[in-house]
C-alpha cells in the first residue's frame, strides 16, 4: 500500500514539475531565478506546491508578477522556496549518486549521517547559488558582497530547513520503518523525503520571517 501511495505521489510531483518548467516559460515571474525554484519546489511539494504556484505565486499571462506586493506571510513562504530548491537538487544528486557508486561512509556508526553531512554541503551550495540569483536582480552592490549576502542568507535558512527535514528523516528510519526501506532504490524512500522536506519547510518558515523582516532577505 506504501509502496502504491509512493509511486502514486512521485508520478504527480514529477508531471507537475514538467508542467511548471512549461508555465514559467508561459508566464515568466519578475525574479528569474524561480524559473528553476518552481519546478523544483513541485518535486517535493507536489499538490502543496501547486496550490502556492496557483494562489500567489504564479505570474499573470505576459510575465512579470506583483514582486514585493504580495502579503508578508506570503512573500516569507516564496522566500522559503528558494532553499527548499537549493535542497531538492542536493538530495536527488547526492542521495541518488552515493547510493549507485557506493560512496557513503560512516559517522556515528550509521552511514545514513555521513549521507546527512555531504546533502548538507551541496544543498547549501546550491541554496547559496539560488539566494544569489535572487539577490544580484534588485542589488547594484559588487558581486562578491552579494555572493557573501547569499551564503549569510542561506546559511540559516537552510539550517533550519535541514533541522525539520533530518528530523523527519530520523523519525522514518529509526523509528517507523525498516531501515532496508529506507533506501533510494526503494519508493518508500522518496516519498518520506517528500514529507522530510515538507518538514523542512516548516522549520524553515519562522527563519526566513525573520531574516525578511530585518532586511536580510529579499521579500518576493
Amino acid at each position: 500500500m506504501l509502496r502504491t501511495i509512493a509511486i502514486a505521489n512521485i508520478a504527480l510531483s514529477i508531471v507537475l514539475a514538467l508542467w511548471a518548467v512549461v508555465d514559467v516559460n508561459r508566464r515568466p515571474p519578475a525574479m528569474k531565478v524561480m524559473r528553476f525554484v518552481w519546478p523544483l519546489t513541485f518535486l517535493w511539494g507536489g499538490v502543496f506546491a501547486l496550490a502556492m504556484y496557483l494562489g500567489f505565486g504564479r505570474a499573470p499571462a505576459g510575465g512579470s508578477d506583483n514582486h514585493g506586493e504580495h502579503p508578508f506571510w506570503q512573500s516569507v513562504a516564496l522566500g522559503v522556496t528558494h532553499c527548499g530548491a537549493g535542497c531538492s537538487l542536493a538530495d536527488m544528486l547526492v542521495e541518488t549518486g552515493m547510493f549507485v557508486f557506493g560512496l557513503g561512509f560512516v559517522v556515528l556508526g550509521h552511514e545514513v549521517f555521513g549521507n546527512w553531512i555531504v546533502d548538507y554541503v551541496f544543498a547549501l551550495a546550491f541554496g547559496v547559488i539560488f539566494q544569489f540569483g535572487a539577490k544580484v536582480a534588485m542589488s547594484d552592490k559588487p558581486k562578491p558582497k552579494i555572493w557573501w549576502g547569499a551564503f549569510k542568507t542561506d546559511f540559516w535558512s537552510l539550517t533550519s530547513w535541514q533541522i525539520g527535514m533530518y528530523g523527519w528523516m530520523a523519525i522514518s528510519i529509526f523509528v517507523l520503518f525498516d531501515d532496508r526501506l529506507m533506501k533510494p532504490d526503494h519508493w518508500a524512500f522518496w516519498l518520506m523525503m517528500q514529507v522530510a522536506m515538507l518538514a523542512g519547510f516548516i522549520t524553515a518558515y519562522p527563519t526566513n520571517w525573520v531574516l525578511i523582516s530585518k532586511g536580510i532577505k529579499e521579500r518576493m
